[in-house]
């Protein structure tokens, strides 16, 4: 017989403590917060491509020459596919008692503990699904997602970013004498010369945020009044997705973002320490957020395929144990991948 906890004596009820992480979500609400839902798997786009060529000049009275003309490709991609459940056991669901229930329950007391309980082991589950949207989020701002699944198929989804916006410096910004003025205008004018577009954020990776905050050419920037540079603040607080904002320089909003994610049993930061990654962000840019048609039955008889995460409960007989599963197939794409710089600025 299971001993009796000790109710002979008074006890005081106090908040519950919820030491839930909130799942990342910086980058997909600040690079791609433009979504559309899709109700197939595979994703193509036609992108058409033409240079700045000068027109041909020709004697009067001379034949015209042949000229003109556009290169025309199409890009196919695959959405990631996410499926996860958990199983809840009967007797976890019916007769486990969570620190602050009471001590004699009645059938309504256990039923809502049960609710309760699904309802908390399906948000984190799709907490996961939220941190594999900014894992994926992260990739793609790199220009290349890779991704593996459990029985080791690899799978890479190269968004075509040019070679020439990844950028290593010559002279990292904690060497000796670092002219980070000239390297913020090389990325400026890296995207301007891939898309006509130019750098609105920039996200730092800790080393690099650290090396902005105290690198002495930009310090001295700050004292000259005339200049206008934009105020740089660390007085801040790391907000809720995990990023905090440190003001602006040069017409750009500097962010560092120092969160990490556990990829297969390891910790991975999201950006990469020593980078930073210069980005536009507006609707010219073409970042978009694709989520694949849900390959399950019971999404197509519910009429849910095209959806950013299905989810589903049933029940097992025998042992008898409730599964709750979550699928979703979210793909960021950057239709314009010359819209990212990314400029490793710390050695090493």
């Amino acid at each position: 017989m299971a001993p009796l906890p000790e109710i002979l004596e008074w006890y005081s009820l106090t908040e519950m403590v919820n030491e839930f992480k909130s799942p990342n979500s910086f980058l997909v609400n600040s690079v791609f917060g433009n979504r559309r839902e899709l109700p197939t798997e595979n994703i193509v786009y036609r992108i058409q491509r033409k240079g700045r060529k000068v027109a041909p000049f020709v004697e009067k009275g001379h034949e015209s020459l042949l000229s003109g003309g556009y290169s025309e490709e199409e890009v196919n991609f695959t959405a990631p596919n996410i499926r996860i459940r958990r199983p809840l056991e009967a007797c976890d669901l019916l007769f486990r008692r969570h620190a602050g229930d009471v001590i004699f329950a009645d059938g309504s007391t256990q039923a809502e503990a049960a609710a309760r309980e699904v309802a908390l082991q399906l948000q984190a589950l799709n907490d996961e699904v939220s941190n594999a949207e900014e894992y994926l989020a992260a990739l793609a701002i790199q220009g290349v997602i890779t991704y593996s699944t459990p029985d080791e198929a690899a799978y890479t989804i190269n968004m075509n970013k040019p070679a020439g916006n990844t950028i290593v410096l010559g002279t990292f910004w904690d060497d000796a004498s670092p002219e980070p003025l000239k390297d913020i205008m090389l990325a400026r004018r890296t995207m301007h010369d891939a898309v006509n577009l130019n750098p609105q954020i920039a996200i730092l990776g800790s080393e690099a945020a650290d090396e902005f905050l105290s690198n002495t050419e930009i310090q001295r920037l700050l004292d000259i009044r005339r200049l206008d540079t934009g105020p740089v603040t660390i007085t801040q607080d790391i907000q809720e997705s995990g990023a905090m904002f440190m003001g602006a320089f040069m017409g750009i909003e500097w962010w560092a973002y120092t969160r990490e994610v556990e990829v297969a049993g390891s910790s991975v930061p999201l950006i990469r320490p020593k980078y930073a990654e210069f980005l536009n962000v507006s609707p010219s840019a073409q970042h978009i957020m694709f989520y694949g048609g849900i390959s399950d039955l019971d999404a197509n008889d519910q009429g849910t395929i095209a959806t950013r995460r299905f989810s589903k409960s049933w029940r097992q007989p025998d042992p008898s144990s409730q599964q709750v599963l979550v699928s979703s197939r979210p793909l960021p794409i950057m239709r314009r991948p010359g819209s990212s710089v990314s400029m490793k600025v710390v050695s090493g």
